[in-house]
């Protein structure tokens, strides 16, 4: 029986205890157990699994490599289930499944784009796009699905909401998110007006727009604010901030039921040359090598939005009050962004925690002009 996310409690690999990441196989496990579950369990009766001790050793995330018969003796007495591990046609064929689902939800996307509006505005949902040209709508549809796709094809898993369990520490929790800040960084890749610009000034805009990248990227996934979300916030940096946050991130899931919006959004911020975090930090005020270049990409996805919703609303006036409530939001966002920038200020020995690519996010602002910007978040290798 498959839980709801929603009912889902995750918490600790009931195998090892380390942080699980998921239902897998029926129980809760870490990745590691779940590989181990699926590589193992079916070669019962091909091969012998021997204990070189009693039979009873102990497995934990620290010594779960040392005996593979107790380990999956454990898999098996936690609830693991070998009647759930998919054979390699069975895999097959469900990824091939996947694949067709998401191109009838692109057909589906291109037939019926509708935005779901706040509910202080109204407008048309099923207006004909007659100011997008068939490259407008080309585009909007690779916009659509690639995100999916490369979030899929890079954790070749189902998306488990962030984050897994209830976080105490900061650190702990934007080093889980390390994972998900890859699949941006490779998402940006194919965004050509992007992926063109100077090494340098694409880890300039990745971290000048970190905060916004990861509030909007994350709400779009889980469509939804998570109780460990919520009770993560609170923890780490306490019941006001939170719920400044909180607050600011409700604004922006009024449009995450629009297919494309937030996506062109991400793109746009992405790109956004002149919106700097508030930090004490000499590279975040440098100027761009090339800001010609970042203003004529992000020309591109701002008249393509603005085409966008001039074809879904009743009239240009519409689209503007639209617009200047979607701005409004955003800057809202951007004070959220402020209020987490002010509080890691103090927060060094955190930082110093972090792994490497989620710690460069926070540069120090001490030798800062000495940083080796080409290996500081491995940029080197998506571009």
């Amino acid at each position: 029986m498959y839980m709801s996310m929603k009912s889902r409690q995750v918490g600790l690999c009931l195998v090892c205890n380390d942080t699980a990441v998921g239902i897998n196989f029926g129980v809760p496990t870490c990745m590691p157990c779940k590989a181990f579950f699926r590589r193992n369990a079916v070669k019962l009766g091909r091969i012998d699994f021997i204990c070189q001790e009693d039979g009873d050793c102990p497995v934990t995330y620290e010594s779960r490599r040392i005996c593979n018969c107790c380990r999956l003796a454990k898999c098996f007495r936690v609830g693991m289930q070998k009647s759930l591990i998919l054979s390699d046609a069975e895999r097959l064929a469900r990824k091939e499944l996947v694949q067709k689902n998401r191109q009838k939800r692109g057909q589906l996307m291109m037939q019926n784009l509708s935005i779901i509006p706040p509910t202080t505005i109204h407008y048309l949902g099923q207006k004909a796009p007659t100011y997008l040209s068939s490259s407008d709508q080309t585009l909007l549809t690779n916009i659509f699905g690639t995100y999916e796709h490369i979030f899929e094809i890079t954790t070749q898993c189902q998306y488990q909401p962030f984050p897994a369990i209830e976080h105490k520490y900061v650190h702990t929790f934007f080093n889980e998110y390390e994972e998900r800040h890859k699949i941006l960084i490779e998402y940006f890749k194919h965004i050509p007006e992007f992926n063109n610009l100077f090494i340098d000034d694409k880890i300039r805009l990745i971290r000048n727009h970190f905060g916004g990248m990861i509030t909007i990227s994350e709400l779009m996934l889980s469509r939804s604010l998570t109780e460990n979300l919520i009770a993560s916030l609170n923890n780490l940096f306490g019941i006001d901030r939170a719920k400044i946050i909180i607050q600011n991130a409700e604004r922006i899931l009024t449009y995450i039921y629009d297919p494309i919006l937030l996506k062109l959004i991400l793109i746009i911020l992405s790109l956004s040359s002149s919106i700097n975090r508030y930090r004490n930090d000499t590279d975040m005020d440098r100027i761009f090598y090339d800001t010609s270049a970042i203003f004529i990409g992000q020309n591109v996805y701002v008249e393509l939005l603005w085409r966008y919703l001039l074809s879904k609303l009743l009239s240009e006036h519409d689209t503007v009050k639209f617009l200047n409530k979607l701005v409004l939001d955003l800057l809202y966002l951007q004070r959220s962004c402020f209020t987490v920038e002010r509080y890691m200020n103090n927060l060094g020995h955190e930082i110093d925690q972090m792994t490497p690519l989620v710690q460069s996010m926070w540069p120090k602002s001490e030798n800062i002009d000495n940083r080796d910007y080409e290996n500081d978040i491995d940029m080197e290798s998506y571009s």
